[in-house]
């Protein structure tokens, strides 16, 4: 009996994750590289119950594109907030969403929200959205929200739960911020879960300072045994030292497991050598060697996330322990001090 899993794509710097049951999946974001497609076929996935793209950033939506046009592989629904950007990767969006609507029966849905869908279902398998608000929607990301805080696509940005039988299995928190975090937690929302995909690549959403606080408050709230930073090696100088440090720190005597998917540049400037690991084909990075943890395979099956968890500490723990010995993952972070400047007559 196939129990499906969760597919935290190694992508280079961006994200997708798909949900896998038998020959059907969900897809959460999309970015424009061809390891998305070639999993797709690699699975023999013949349908896509559900495409979602947490906001218009060309990072997470230009590989729905031939995913739409794929009539050999349909897609039943699709979700995402408009958006008044002229970008081109936004624009061929539209049209293959109109074009897989008009030919293909592809429902078209202009809103992705706590409210729409309230949750999708495949298998045991529930997908809800925790953010963003109807009424943040309605005030689209270039105008303000009730709050009179100004939006933008990331603070509009998609937070994603999957859950399986209950289990709060894996929160996909795309490009939010800290606005979106307040938010959640002003309205008492569960964020819970056992895997965190941090937001934004672990990249800067304030100052040094505030970064860290951020991250130790969304971790502290998440409460993950694995936090994962989903970022292509060299690109937007991803993750932050400050935001890791502050995801080591949130939870007191109970640090959760750090990975990224390929070796950032702020933790070794030079590629390791090559070495036998028993990492997933379908990563971007593996072909140059920039994987670190590379593509996460999360089984919906009784132990599936010890197990999990016992293949990172062994094949990724290790790994770092001996090539990368200055990873972000293991170093200690010295304080962010403020830098207080005189005032001058």
């Amino acid at each position: 009996m196939d129990c499906g899993e969760i597919i935290i794509l190694d992508v280079g710097h961006g994200n997708c994750t798909i949900i896998k049951h038998g020959e059907e999946a969900i897809i959460i974001d999309a970015p424009g590289r061809p390891i998305v497609a070639k999993v797709l076929d690699d699975l023999k996935i013949k349908s896509i119950r559900a495409l979602l793209i947490s906001h218009a950033d060309s990072d997470h939506l230009s590989g729905a594109i031939p995913i739409l046009m794929n009539a050999a592989r349909p897609v039943q629904q699709v979700y995402v907030n408009p958006d008044k950007r002229k970008t081109d990767s936004w624009l061929q969006f539209r049209i293959a969403a109109g074009d897989a609507r008009k030919f293909q029966g592809t429902k078209v849905y202009p809103s992705l929200s706590i409210d729409s869908p309230q949750q999708l279902t495949i298998c045991g398998t529930t997908i809800r959205v925790l953010h963003p608000t109807p009424e943040i929607c309605l005030a689209t990301n270039e105008g303000a929200h009730i709050d009179g805080v100004r939006l933008d696509a990331n603070s509009m940005s998609a937070v994603v739960l999957i859950e399986h039988e209950g289990e709060r299995m894996c929160l996909l928190a795309a490009d939010s911020g800290r606005h979106s975090l307040n938010t959640m937690m002003g309205e008492r929302v569960d964020i819970s879960a056992h895997v965190l995909v941090f937001p934004h690549h672990g990249g800067h959403i304030g100052g040094a300072s505030d970064n860290k606080e951020f991250a130790k408050e969304l971790v502290s709230a998440v409460r993950p045994k694995l936090v994962l930073f989903s970022l292509g090696r060299g690109a937007h100088g991803t993750p932050r030292p400050e935001i890791v440090a502050g995801a080591r720190e949130a939870i007191a005597g109970s640090a959760p497991y750090i990975a990224c998917t390929q070796i950032s540049k702020n933790c070794s400037d030079a590629l390791p050598g090559k070495s036998e690991r028993p990492l997933v084909k379908n990563s971007e990075g593996l072909a140059k060697n920039h994987c670190c943890a590379g593509t996460i395979i999360l089984p919906l099956s009784r132990g599936g996330l010890e197990g999990i968890m016992t293949d990172l500490s062994d094949h990724h723990g290790k790994f770092v322990a001996s090539e990368v010995p200055n990873a972000l993952c293991r170093r200690q972070i010295a304080p962010v001090v403020p830098q207080i400047i005189a005032a001058t007559s």
